[in-house]
């Protein structure tokens, strides 16, 4: 009898070693490597509020407090240790993952097909940029996909229709949990409404009395939401947020709205390539979604029919045809939930990395359900291109020519070759030789810097993936800064720290802030174009904290938007030893807080990128 050997898009068992392989390399990694600064910022406006500290007010944020309302019942239940964050995250991409799985198996998906679509999300996220992690995207879909899979199985796995006092008490359970959600990131009420369209009809099937079920079922989702939205406002009133959250609801975010709509250009040449090469399955997926809609929003007057409408048109090897009306029905909502989340990521927020993994885990889930092995395409590309990469750290004469296949000697550094020739961090043997110390060496209990071995900042600053850019900490100079000002005795308000990674010395001194903005950079932007905002509120705050003696500067913040050259004179090592700043500040910048206060202190010997200023 003849062996018969399945097609490796075929085999369960490959996407099987595929994740096992990815989870014991990625997530020893994943748990150790740095917290990026938004996260920091949350971190610190979570300690406020357990010490009694007013949120805005105190820590500045433009954000719903959903977020921090988590990090807060996080520290409070298992302490300050950064780590937590990291294993929660963990927790909640593992729900997310679960969830588009179940969906993905009512669309119709096969064992292997949701092992493959797993394979990609576990060769996917552990690896990504840390700005990518502990992101509010994916911790507000986590509550959102749980009450889409709790609708899509009473309308299309169970199918039995439901009494008008049912659907009433279902929708209030759906909408508290897209209540959850909306208080995490109002974009979720966008898939909210989109869900609710989506599936509305199908409430009038079977039913003796088909507006009032659909009326039960909106009134019942949204009394969900407003309980738990006024809960929400109840707590902001009652902590004497209100006032402040106010300002920020009506002030601060039309201005960061129009600072976002002003940036829509520079998303469209991104938006293929924040992970390189998975987001180039956007093509084939826009119309597979828009194909999923049409096949299963029918979902009536095909009831009884397979295959549907698509599958009377489109051939067995390219469709599906065999798919129930309850499998069509449900790979419709798995492709309105993308193609919404596609759409108020690119439209509807700023082009940061984080906002499209959502889409993208969702973008698995789809294919999956068609019966595709989809993720099997980009994992072999990113294995042959890393293959070749390992070739050529071995030989000189391979490395050059992949250097020339994978940059264009008459484009800049980012030149679509460069997005798309893919290096995965698991081939990248700097980056993966810190996996003995992830596991040997144990996690800091807290973010104070006395209780934070050194060894413990050199390891995040070799597992962080994001380097010279003003965002992106540099943890080992940090503690450098931290430890002068501890010597230096500084108390709460004495230190002002500018820019957006210098906030991270009031977690590691335990101190309040000197002022409430931590993301100076991001409030400098908000309203450049005559708004009250940005620069006249940081100069305001800086004239209003009489009490600081000291200021935090970031040389990267001066380095922003220059090439190498450019860079090496502005991080260049101190003029001398008195005076430490660069020789290659320019005028303007010298003339700029915290820059225009004597220096007395700067990281690395005075060779280093961040800088403490004696305020008179």
């Amino acid at each position: 009898m003849p062996l018969v050997v399945p097609l490796p898009w075929r085999s369960i068992w490959l996407p099987r070693v595929a994740v096992l392989i990815a989870l014991l390399v990625g997530l020893p990694l994943f748990l150790r490597m740095p917290l990026w600064c938004d996260i920091t910022l949350y971190e610190l406006a979570a300690r406020n509020l357990l010490e009694g500290g007013t949120h805005y007010r105190d820590v500045f944020d433009t954000n719903l407090p959903g977020f921090v309302w988590i990090l807060t019942a996080l520290r409070m239940l298992f302490g300050p240790a950064p780590i937590v964050v990291r294993i929660a995250d963990l927790l909640v991409v593992l729900g997310i993952v679960l969830l588009i799985d179940r969906l993905a198996k009512w669309g119709g998906a096969t064992p292997t097909t949701r092992w493959w679509a797993i394979a990609g999300v576990a060769w996917l996220y552990p690896f990504t940029v840390e700005m990518a992690h502990a992101q509010r995207d994916m911790w507000m879909i986590l509550p959102a996909l749980a009450a889409v899979v709790l609708r899509v199985r009473r309308l299309f796995v169970l199918a039995t229709p439901q009494r008008q006092l049912g659907q009433f008490w279902l929708g209030v359970g759906e909408g508290l949990l897209w209540g959850l959600a909306v208080w995490i990131k109002p974009h979720s009420i966008l898939l909210a409404v989109g869900m609710w369209l989506l599936t509305a009809r199908q409430l009038a099937v079977g039913s003796a009395r088909p507006r009032y079920a659909v009326s039960a079922d909106f009134v019942g989702n949204l009394l969900g939401g407003l309980t738990v939205g006024l809960a929400g406002v109840g707590w902001l009133v009652a902590t004497g947020t209100w006032t402040d959250f106010w300002d920020v609801l009506t002030n601060w975010n039309p201005e960061y709205a129009r600072l976002t709509r002003r940036e829509l250009p520079r998303r469209v040449e991104t938006q293929l390539h924040w992970f390189p090469v998975w987001s180039l399955g956007l093509l084939p997926t826009v119309p597979l979604a828009l194909l999923s809609l049409l096949d299963g929003i029918s979902w009536g007057k095909w009831k009884e029919a397979t295959p549907g409408p698509m599958g009377q048109f489109l051939p067995d090897w390219l469709w599906d045809r065999s798919a129930p009306p309850t499998a069509r029905a449900t790979r419709s909502v798995i492709a309105g939930l993308y193609l919404v989340t596609l759409l108020q990521g690119f439209f509807l927020q700023r082009g940061f990395v984080y906002v499209h993994l959502p889409e993208t885990l969702l973008m698995f889930g789809l294919w999956a359900a068609h019966r595709w092995a989809f993720t099997a395409v980009p994992l072999l590309w990113i294995g042959c291109t890393s293959l070749a990469w390992l070739l050529g750290d071995i030989s000189p004469v391979v490395r050059n020519q992949l250097l020339q296949v994978a940059y264009d000697e008459h484009a800049s550094a980012s030149s679509e070759q460069e997005y798309y020739f893919v290096r995965h961090p698991v081939a990248d043997w700097n980056w993966v030789r810190n996996w003995p110390d992830c596991l040997l060496t144990a996690p800091p209990r807290s973010w104070l810097v006395r209780e934070t071995p050194r060894k413990q900042y050199q390891l995040w600053d070799r597992l962080g993936r994001i380097d010279q850019f003003v965002a992106s900490p540099g943890w080992e100079e940090l503690a450098e800064v931290a430890a002068y000002l501890e010597q230096q005795g500084v108390t709460d308000g004495e230190v002002i720290a500018w820019n957006d990674t210098p906030h991270i010395i009031y977690l590691m001194l335990g101190i309040k802030p000197g002022i409430r903005y931590m993301h100076t950079t991001t409030v400098q932007i908000i309203g450049v174009e005559g708004s009250w905002l940005g620069e006249q509120q940081l100069r305001q705050a800086r004239e209003a904290a009489r009490t600081a003696r000291f200021a935090i500067g970031d040389l990267e913040w001066a380095a922003i938007g220059l090439g190498p050259s450019g860079r090496a004179r502005v991080l260049a090592p101190a003029i001398s030893p008195t005076e430490l700043l660069p020789p290659g500040l320019s005028p303007g910048q010298r003339a700029t807080f915290p820059f225009d206060h004597p220096a007395v202190f700067r990281s690395r010997g005075g060779q280093g990128r961040y800088t403490v200023h004696r305020l008179n």
